[in-house]
């Protein structure tokens, strides 16, 4: 497992995480704060991992509004969308205030550097692993770094930098692997419309037995509908389509499990739900 929090482009989020550290070390429990959301669920699971792993204190809060948020007492991890001081990630009463938070990515061996926004699930990976590096559940949660990006709708509109450099590094390290939808048993077609079913299950039954320009020509043929249509964005059929996240053990890809975990989200922000989500999570490795 890579330490992200020694390369340069993250040095600003470490410097901010270096300096809280010493907040979580004593034998006070920490207050682990987030809404009772999926990002939220998401997040939380990269820090109890690390807390878990290292022995430290803490206790679970889900909320359901920016007032519950704001009565954490100190000392905290809020982890928050939204910030009164704008977007950022800051020390801030006696805990830390984890919000999304604008900084440039390196875009592989090119040497070039784009501007992104890192959301709260890979920041709390980043600290995760700043906590527990060799932790078993931080290892377990690790690939999940990437589901908070897959979860934010500016794949939709535009080229994602954050998506894009959190993937290639997952991948460097071995956490996760990109393989195609027809390569996954049990995954959902995610409003990719006009795919064939019947297709894609003769696919499934050929699949090792055809050659790369077979595959790339039968994958052609079955993501032509789907890219026909204005909706979903390139970016997205591409990863649907050719680069479906799988981790080690995984019976079904992130953006699958991701979406049955929305569908089967209650009406009302349930904390109850968002806790027992978390807790399988962290004992399966997946939602």
């Amino acid at each position: 497992m890579q330490s992200w929090h020694s390369l340069q482009e993250f040095s600003d989020l470490e410097s901010v995480f270096r300096t809280a550290l010493p907040m979580f070390a004593g034998s006070q429990k920490v207050s682990l704060v987030a809404h009772s959301d999926l990002q939220g669920v998401l997040a939380i699971a990269q820090l109890e991992a690390a807390f878990i792993d290292s022995g430290l204190s803490f206790r679970r809060r889900f909320v359901s509004s920016e007032t519950q948020m704001e009565q954490a007492a100190a000392p905290f991890i809020k982890v928050t969308s939204f910030s009164e001081d704008g977007p950022e990630t800051m020390l801030k009463d006696g805990g830390l205030i984890i919000s999304p938070k604008e900084m440039e990515f390196d875009l592989g061996t090119s040497g070039k550097r784009r501007n992104g926004v890192i959301e709260q699930v890979a920041q709390c990976a980043v600290l995760s692993e700043m906590l527990s590096s060799g932790g078993i559940l931080v290892k377990r949660m690790r690939p999940w770094a990437l589901a908070g990006a897959w979860l934010r709708d500016s794949m939709d509109t535009a080229f994602d930098a954050q998506y894009s450099r959190i993937k290639d590094l997952l991948c460097e390290e071995g956490s996760i692997r990109t393989v195609c939808m027809v390569e996954v048993e049990d995954c959902e077609v995610m409003g990719l419309s006009g795919i064939s079913s019947s297709l894609l299950d003769r696919m499934r039954r050929r699949w090792h037995s055809m050659d790369l320009e077979q595959r790339s020509s039968a994958m052609s043929d079955l993501m032509l509908p789907a890219l026909e249509n204005a909706t979903p964005s390139t970016a997205r059929i591409e990863e649907l389509g050719w680069k479906r996240i799988l981790s080690k053990d995984w019976k079904r890809d992130m953006a699958t499990m991701l979406h049955r975990a929305r569908r089967e989200w209650p009406e009302d922000s349930d904390q109850l739900h968002s806790s027992r989500l978390l807790d399988g999570l962290l004992r399966t490795g997946e939602l």
